[in-house]
C-alpha cells in the first residue's frame, strides 16, 4: 500500500490545523498519519490536532522546509515504509515553504496528494503588502496546487471578493477553492478526496472553462527514487528570510491562569503579535485553547474527551525589527495572568 501524501501550508493563523482536524473528522477514508512542524521549540500545533489514531508526529526546532534534520528524514522515510497508511498529511510551519516538501510525493511508498495552501480571507491582502512578511506569504501561495480561502464567515462580501482576486494573482497556476461558511468541510473534501491536481495544467474556473496561468511556476522535478528529497534546496535568486524575520517564544506551562485576563492581554497586542496559540488551564483545572490569529482572539474550553496536552502553555510569534521587544513584553504580560494556588493551609 502507498500512502497519499498531502502537504498543507499557509501563513500563521490561516486555518491549517482546523483543516487537518476536518480531514481527520471523516473526509479521508482509512488510516491517516499527521506530521506537524511548528515554528519554534515547543510544538503547540500537535496539541491542537485531534488525531483519533494517535499517529501525530511532531517535528520542532526549525522549519522542515528549510533544514535537513535527521528527525525529518527519519520520520518521512519511516512513514513511507509502513504499508498500513492510506494518507499522510504534512502540516508545514506557518512561516515555511510547502514547495520544499513536494518532492517527497515521488518517494517510494508515497503517492501524490495536493500541495494545498490556506489563505485567510480577512488577512491575505494585508499580508501580501506587509513589508516584513509579504515575501513569505507570496512564496507559499506560489507553491500551491490548491489554494483554500478560509475564514470566509468573517469576511464581508467585498473583502472576500478582493481576497479571491489577490489569491488568483499570487497563485495563477493553482485551483482555487472558497470555503462555504455553511459547510466548511466541503472544500476539504473537494481538495483531498479527488485526484491530486497537475500544476502544469491551467486550472478550471467555476464555469469549467480552463483559464490561462501566465507565470505559473513549473512543478519541481521528482526526487530520485533511491534518495530522500533534498529538503534544504532553494532558489538562490529568491532567498526567503522567514526564519530571521519571525521570532518566537514560549510560555511553558504557567500553571493555572485567569483565561479572561490572558485573552485581554492578547487582544491588546493584536496589532503587534502575528500569532499566539496555546492550551492553558484555569483556576478550576479546566483546559482551554486560546488563539490569536488575524488580529482576533478566540478561546474555548477544550473538549473533555481530548487528552491532557503534552505541551501546555502558550507560543507567541512576532515579525519585524522590533519583534523581540514585542515578544518580551507579551510574555511578561502573559505570565502576569497566572493565578496563585488556593490557600490550603490548615487553620
Amino acid at each position: 500500500m502507498t500512502a497519499r501524501l498531502g502537504i498543507i501550508g499557509g501563513y500563521l493563523g490561516s486555518g491549517k490545523s482546523t483543516l487537518v482536524n476536518r480531514l481527520l473528522g471523516g473526509v479521508l477514508p482509512g488510516r491517516t498519519a499527521v506530521v506537524v512542524n511548528d515554528f519554534g521549540s515547543v510544538n503547540i500545533d500537535a496539541d491542537l490536532v485531534a488525531s483519533a489514531s494517535g499517529d501525530t508526529i511532531e517535528l520542532t526546532n526549525g522549519c522542515i522546509c528549510c533544514q535537513i534534520s535527521d528527525d525529518a528524514l527519519r520520520t518521512m522515510t519511516a512513514l513511507a515504509a509502513r504499508g498500513d497508511l492510506d494518507h499522510v498529511l504534512c502540516e508545514v510551519s506557518g512561516v515555511g515553504d510547502p514547495a520544499q516538501l513536494a518532492a517527497w510525493r515521488a518517494f517510494p511508498g508515497f503517492s501524490p496528494g495536493p500541495v494545498l495552501v490556506c489563505a485567510d480571507a480577512t488577512a491575505v491582502r494585508r499580508l501580501l503588502r506587509d513589508a516584513y512578511v509579504a515575501d513569505t506569504v507570496a512564496r507559499q501561495l506560489a507553491a500551491a496546487e490548491v489554494v483554500l480561502v478560509t475564514k470566509t464567515d468573517l469576511a464581508a462580501p467585498a473583502e472576500l471578493e478582493a481576497a479571491v482576486a489577490a489569491c488568483r494573482e499570487a497563485a495563477p497556476g493553482a485551483r482555487l477553492l472558497v470555503q462555504d461558511p455553511a459547510d466548511p468541510g466541503a472544500a476539504a473534501t473537494a481538495a483531498f478526496a479527488g485526484p491530486a491536481p497537475a500544476p502544469s495544467v491551467p486550472p478550471a474556473d467555476d464555469d469549467g472553462a480552463a483559464r490561462p496561468s501566465p507565470g505559473a511556476p513549473a512543478p519541481a522535478a521528482p526526487a530520485p527514487a533511491a534518495a530522500a528529497p533534498a529538503l534544504a534546496a532553494r532558489a538562490p535568486a529568491a532567498p526567503d528570510d522567514h526564519a530571521r524575520t519571525h521570532v518566537t517564544t514560549a510560555v511553558e506551562d504557567p500553571g493555572p491562569v485567569d483565561v479572561d485576563a490572558l485573552a485581554r492581554v492578547l487582544a491588546d497586542r493584536s496589532g503587534s503579535l502575528v500569532r499566539a496559540k496555546g492550551v492553558v488551564r484555569d483556576r478550576d483545572g479546566r483546559w482551554h485553547e486560546v488563539q490569536l490569529a488575524g488580529g482576533r482572539v478566540d478561546r474555548h474550553p477544550r473538549a473533555a474527551d481530548r487528552p491532557v496536552p503534552e505541551h501546555p502553555g502558550l507560543v507567541l510569534i512576532a515579525a519585524g525589527p522590533d519583534a523581540q521587544q514585542v515578544l518580551d513584553a507579551a510574555r511578561t504580560a502573559a505570565l502576569g495572568c497566572a493565578v496563585p494556588p488556593p490557600d490550603v493551609t490548615a487553620p
